[in-house]
C-alpha cells in the first residue's frame, strides 16, 4: 500500500508540475537560462518545478495514512467505514482536491524552505519570505500569507480537478476499503485495480 501511495503521489506531483510550470512561467525562465535579479533563472525553475513533484511523492503516503488512520478510527468506534454522502463521483472529487491542497500546501513550505536556507537568493519579487516581511501594515500580512499559499494551492487544485477520475477513485478506494465488496462502488474498483 506505501508503494502505490508513494507512486500516487509522484503521478499527482507530476500533474501538479505541469501546470505550476505556467505560474509563473518557469518553463520559459528554465529555457532563458542565465542570471537575474532572483538569481539563476535555470536554478530558480528547477527549484518551483521540483517542490511540485516532491510535495506529491512527500504528500502521498502522509495523505494516504490519515485516511488509513479515520477509516480505523471509525472502525474501532463501531461506526463501520465511511459512508459519507452525495454521489461516489462527488466523493471522489473531494478527496481529489482535498489531496491536491495539502499538496500545493507542502510545495509552498518547500519554496518558502528554499529561499529562507539559501538554496534561492533573497530579496527577489518572488520570494514570499521578503513580500510578507515588507508589509507596511498588520492587515496586510495575513493576506500575503494567504497569496503566498494561494500561488501553490491553486495550480494544485487544477491538477486535481484534472486527475479526480483516476485519483480520487483511488483515494476513495482507500478510504472505504473497509466496506463490504457489494457496497463499493464497481467503478471505483475497476479504476483502482488499472491503477
Amino acid at each position: 500500500m506505501y508503494a502505490k501511495l508513494l507512486g500516487f503521489g509522484a503521478v499527482y506531483g507530476f500533474g501538479f508540475t505541469l501546470i505550476k510550470s505556467l505560474f509563473p512561467t518557469p518553463v520559459i525562465l528554465l529555457f532563458a537560462g542565465g542570471d537575474s535579479t532572483e538569481g539563476n533563472l535555470t536554478t530558480l525553475a528547477s527549484v518551483y518545478m521540483l517542490s511540485g513533484l516532491l510535495a506529491g511523492i512527500i504528500g502521498g503516503p502522509i495523505f494516504g495514512a490519515f485516511l488509513l488512520r479515520r477509516r480505523s478510527s471509525m472502525a474501532r468506534a463501531g461506526a463501520g467505514a465511511p459512508l459519507g454522502s452525495g454521489t461516489d463521483l462527488g466523493k471522489s472529487l473531494a478527496l481529489s482536491f482535498g489531496f491536491a491542497i495539502f499538496i500545493g500546501f507542502i510545495s509552498t513550505l518547500l519554496t518558502m524552505g528554499a529561499y529562507g536556507f539559501g538554496l534561492l537568493p533573497s530579496g527577489g519579487v518572488l520570494d514570499p519570505l521578503t513580500l510578507i516581511k515588507s508589509s507596511n501594515f498588520s492587515p496586510g500580512t495575513p493576506l500575503l500569507v494567504a497569496w503566498t499559499f494561494a500561488r501553490d494551492m491553486l495550480p494544485a487544485m487544477l491538477a486535481g480537478l484534472f486527475l479526480s477520475p483516476l485519483g480520487g477513485s483511488f483515494l476513495y478506494r482507500v478510504y472505504a476499503a473497509g466496506r463490504p465488496a457489494s457496497s463499493t462502488p464497481s467503478r471505483a474498483r475497476v479504476i483502482e485495480d488499472e491503477f
